[in-house]
């Protein structure tokens, strides 16, 4: 079938398409209870449609181009780093902004310890490639981050660095921190699922919803602070709906980051300086996001930024980013590396169980369990994966665990896991190496994880008198 189609109407016909997929999709997963067992989003069920009908399976089983027009596959193939900015600029708008302190003392544990799991997921991938993946599969150097790209970073977060990996002579890294990032849905839930039942059943691991409160917690709980990622707008004549506000302000917010970036690339290069040439504009957004709330707040305007809306927003958007992410990954390149998604694999998970178990104790404290769940589940698949892990784990809410987790993204985010420290590996890879980026990772993750037990400890020390 061919279609006589002119550019603006082919990106038309694309979304058509995408949405009859994400229906084929929603049936599959109705009708398949594993994939709801393993709480596998419908749009990576969507992407492996697309793999399925497109023309790197159906189309080679049936010596064709499968049933997608090759038109509609190439606007799908830009979609994952354009949505990316949509989706990072939506992390903090709609957000109350809480004085810093406030965040800090409930969200410190979360940072440092997610940290501590970033770094090390840096450390450990970059010491393997030059230890092992190089040597004996000639995987490229510039895999030393890949880990913390797909792990931490997701899809999001691979395909607004494909442009720099292109540029860097990687392009096979984006096809296999696709597959790896994919992996990481699976092992967080699945993962996380096994670890909550083990603690479920673990008589020495108490958890809070198998012990009655006490007046204090009582208290505590009911002065946690407002949740952060629950902000709704009040009803008032605005003129636009509350989805075209947050359109709105998440344009502005891409606009600012596009300032910042082009400010970056000319104070840079007039110091001879081209490393921010390729630079990603995702890790920006996020500024621009704070900064258009942060204005509206002191505008005492931010109540007409529902939450609701922007959160619909990034939804889809980072729906729409997953599935074409797969659809349009390279399955030949999966096929050819798959000792090396293995080994990354083996490495990624294996780190966050040992880091949840030995260090979740010493760096959470009490309600150890709930809390570290959340980062390991962050650190396995996405900020969602996280508040899976702590609603299964503590399905009434009777720590703040989830209250903190999410201020955690505050001061996590705009750095790790898809922030501009994640950004910045690729390009500290090819001036360092692996080896050295590697040793200086493993040095900060140490650091954090030295820092984290120390803080625990104080606290629990001044905490001393007043429990006795």
């Amino acid at each position: 079938m061919t279609f006589d189609l002119s550019d603006a109407q082919w990106a038309g016909f694309s979304i058509v398409v995408l949405g009859i997929v994400l229906l084929l999709a929603t049936v599959v997963r109705r009708y398949v209870p594993l994939f709801a067992s393993l709480f596998i989003p419908t749009s990576v069920i969507a992407g492996f449609v697309i793999l399925l009908i497109g023309p790197q399976l159906l189309g080679v089983w049936t010596d064709s181009e499968g049933v997608i027009p090759g038109e509609v596959l190439a606007i799908w193939a830009t979609l994952p780093g354009l949505l990316i900015n949509v989706v990072f600029a939506a992390v903090m708008l709609g957000k109350t902004l809480p004085k810093p302190t406030q965040i800090w003392e409930a969200s410190a544990p979360h940072v440092i310890f997610g940290s501590a799991l970033s770094f090390g997921q840096f450390a450990l991938g970059s010491l393997a490639v030059v230890l092992i993946l190089t040597p004996f599969f000639g995987v490229t150097d510039l895999a030393g981050s890949i880990i913390e790209l797909s792990f931490a970073g997701g899809h999001g977060t691979i395909a607004g660095m494909g442009p720099l990996l292109t540029e860097a002579g990687a392009s096979e890294l984006i096809d296999l921190g696709l597959g790896l990032a994919t992996i990481s849905m699976v092992t967080g839930i699945v993962g996380g699922s096994l670890l909550v039942r083990w603690a479920v059943k673990n008589p020495k691991i108490q958890l809070a919803r198998t012990v009655p409160l006490t007046g204090k917690e009582v208290h505590d709980l009911n002065n946690a602070g407002v949740d952060p990622t629950e902000r709704d707008a009040e009803p008032d004549n605005r003129g636009m709906g509350p989805v075209t506000v947050a359109v709105m302000c998440i344009a502005l917010a891409i606009a600012i980051a596009i300032g910042l970036l082009e400010a970056f690339r000319a104070v840079f290069g007039a110091f001879g300086s081209d490393v921010f040439d390729t630079f990603p504009l995702f890790p920006f957004t996020v500024i621009g996001g704070y900064l258009v709330q942060q204005v509206a707040t002191w505008l005492k305007q931010d109540h007409f930024i529902e939450k609701r809306s922007v959160n619909g927003i990034s939804a889809i958007s980072l729906d729409v980013l997953i599935a074409t992410a797969i659809g349009t990954m390279s399955l030949a390149t999966l096929g050819a590396n798959i000792p090396v998604l293995i080994v990354f694999t083996i490495i990624a998970v294996l780190w966050s169980v040992i880091a949840l178990l030995y260090f979740g104790p010493r760096i959470h404290g009490r309600n150890w369990f709930e809390h570290a769940i959340a980062d390991f589940g962050q650190s396995q698949g996405n900020v969602a994966t996280g508040f899976v892990l702590a609603d299964m784990v503590d399905p009434q809410r009777r720590t703040n665990a989830a209250n903190a987790y999410g201020y955690k993204q505050l001061g996590y985010e705009p750095f790790l896991g898809g922030g501009l420290i994640t950004a910045f590996s690729v390009p500290l890879i090819i001036a360092w190496g692996s080896l050295t980026f590697g040793l200086v990772s493993l040095g900060l993750a140490v650091g954090f994880l030295a820092w984290g037990m120390w803080r625990r400890r104080a606290l629990d020390r001044a905490a001393a008198p007043a429990d006795a």
